[in-house]
């Protein structure tokens, strides 16, 4: 797909939703209703992306697990778990069960740290059951003014019951001096991880991988400075705010790779795609374009799950999930009736009514 600029990248990621530009409201009679509804329905708009990722890889017939929650690392309120969810969502670990939506809302809602734990837990989990060699985790974070997409993928280690957690951030390179938020928060969160599988046969290897060259950065604009009275040039890159959309590149091509069921190794991808960018204009041009690609796709398929890609708008998929979701929900919740109003950029807002 040809792009004029990367203004236009800019304006596609905007439109795809991919970035998480989407509003929700929710009227309720029960409070604490309101609080998990809104989780729910938040976790659902993200889960319209995920289904083009499993599409994929059903497609190149690798076995990644997609466990259908969002890590936000990002500034939130946080709602403590109560005892017995906490019990319950602990046991479904060690019995590799699924949770219900309105256990993984409570999850969400969870302070940071616990989050993490128990997402990461139940991944590795679900994925033993799955019989998954990977996992495939979106996540988000604050850099200062606006938030930043990264990814954590976890793949087996020497086939055994212990996965390695590698996390990507499409602006890292090896030697920068920024610190990155999401590699400290992982790594404190381990040892509560390897609490959580106790028993299970499961594990998780130590430390947590940061990965990535800089091809967000890359792929932006190049500026380059010279002063009156010196020979020294000083080169500026900027990358263009479309974080989630170099992420979801760099997942669709790692679906795509590997032998049989199983992907290949996402740190090789991720480099095979930095040097493509990085040797030259043409290159750059190549990849700014697969992006531009991606972003159409989404935003022309918006809404479609996995098994009719191409028939469901995103009003539908969101009513079809949260019709599944409301089972789970307490009767306090539905009995009085409500409704959750979703907004996405350029489309009309759409309500689910109970």
């Amino acid at each position: 797909m040809p792009i004029s600029s990367g203004n236009e990248l800019v304006r596609l990621y905007k439109e795809s939703g991919l970035g998480g530009q989407a509003s929700l409201s929710v009227k309720a009679a029960d409070a604490d209703a309101v609080r998990y509804i809104l989780a729910i329905t938040g976790q659902r708009l993200r889960d319209l992306f995920v289904d083009k990722l499993q599409k994929i890889a059903i497609g190149s017939g690798v076995r990644v697990h997609f466990p259908h929650l969002y890590i936000n690392l990002q500034a939130r309120k946080v709602h403590p778990m109560p005892t017995d969810v906490q019990l319950q969502v602990e046991a479904k670990i060690r019995r590799l069960e699924r949770w219900t939506s309105l256990e993984k809302a409570h999850v969400l809602m969870a302070p940071h740290k616990q989050t993490l734990c128990y997402i990461l837990a139940y991944a590795i989990t679900r994925a033993k059951e799955r019989q998954r060699a990977a996992i495939w985790i979106p996540l988000g974070m604050d850099t200062g003014a606006q938030g930043h997409a990264n990814a954590l993928c976890l793949q087996s280690v020497d086939g055994s019951g212990t996965m390695k957690v590698l996390c990507y951030d499409p602006n890292y390179k090896e030697g920068q001096t920024h610190f990155v938020h999401s590699k400290k928060a992982v790594e404190d969160a381990l040892p509560g991880v390897r609490k959580l599988l106790n028993g299970t046969g499961l594990g998780v290897a130590s430390g947590c991988e940061l990965f990535g060259n800089a091809i967000q950065t890359a792929l932006g604009t190049t500026e380059r400075h010279k002063g009156w009275f010196s020979s020294k040039v000083t080169i500026t890159q900027r990358g263009y705010p479309i974080c989630g959309s170099v992420v979801f590149l760099l997942a669709s091509v790692w679906l795509t790779t590997g032998t049989g069921p199983v992907p290949g190794d996402i740190v090789e991808v991720e480099a095979a795609l930095a040097a493509i960018v990085s040797s030259g204009e043409e290159g750059k041009a190549l990849v700014q374009k697969r992006i531009a690609k991606i972003l159409d796709d989404l935003i022309r398929n918006l809404g479609c799950d996995a098994s009719d890609w191409n028939r469901r708008d995103w009003t539908q998929s969101v009513r079809a999930r949260l019709d599944h979701d409301r089972k789970d929900w307490k009767e306090s919740a539905t009995s009085r009736g409500g409704s959750v109003t979703v907004g996405i950029p350029g489309r009309k807002e759409f309500t689910y009514s109970w």
